[in-house]
């Protein structure tokens, strides 16, 4: 709640700093109407964020300070928005925000992802090593089929399936040989 009221003051704030330049004839006038309008529009969605905290921060304990409209307007530069940082937790001196801590979690993080990828390569092994299977009983097969109906089509395919199959062994020594 607290985040959306400051981004939309945020965005009013430079959209005033906008309206600023209009003095030096840097915008046309369609511009400052269209900015004229934003700021009209903003100013509703600052109004219903305003009630909306106002409800929220009454009910906290301890209940934090009302904002009021008039508080908010009366900021024209980034400079002077405090108000809104005030009111919230300060967050600095928990544990979790100390570079330690930062750095634990993200290394438990990557220990996860690290497991995961070993289930999911572990799945894929089991595909590679199926694939392989089924290609050289396919392959065979066709080159049987072949020696029958054209010879040195069969000559050629043995030939190319060869040297697969020499590729196919190596990955089945590297990849499987701890299997067994």
């Amino acid at each position: 709640m607290l985040d959306e009221l400051e981004r939309l003051v945020v965005m009013r704030l430079f959209e005033l700093s906008k309206l600023s330049l209009s003095g030096t004839g840097c915008l046309g006038y369609k511009l400052r109407q269209q900015i004229s309008k934003a700021l009209q529009r903003r100013s509703d969605a600052i109004r219903n964020a305003i009630n909306r905290y106002n409800t929220q921060a009454a009910a906290l304990v301890p209940p934090r300070p009302k904002l009021a409209w008039k508080d908010i307007v009366e900021y024209s530069f980034l400079g002077e928005f405090d108000l809104l940082r005030n009111s919230r937790t300060d967050i600095r001196d928990a544990d979790w925000t100390t570079p330690v801590h930062c750095e634990a979690t993200v290394k438990y993080f990557k220990l996860q992802r690290a497991r995961e990828e070993v289930q999911r390569l572990n799945i894929e092994v089991r595909r590679l090593r199926t694939a392989i299977h089924d290609e050289e009983i396919k392959t065979n097969a066709t080159i049987d089929q072949l020696i029958v109906t054209n010879p040195p089509l069969a000559v050629e395919l043995r030939r190319q399936w060869q040297a697969r199959a020499a590729v196919n062994a190596v990955h089945l020594y590297r990849h499987f040989r701890d299997w067994y």
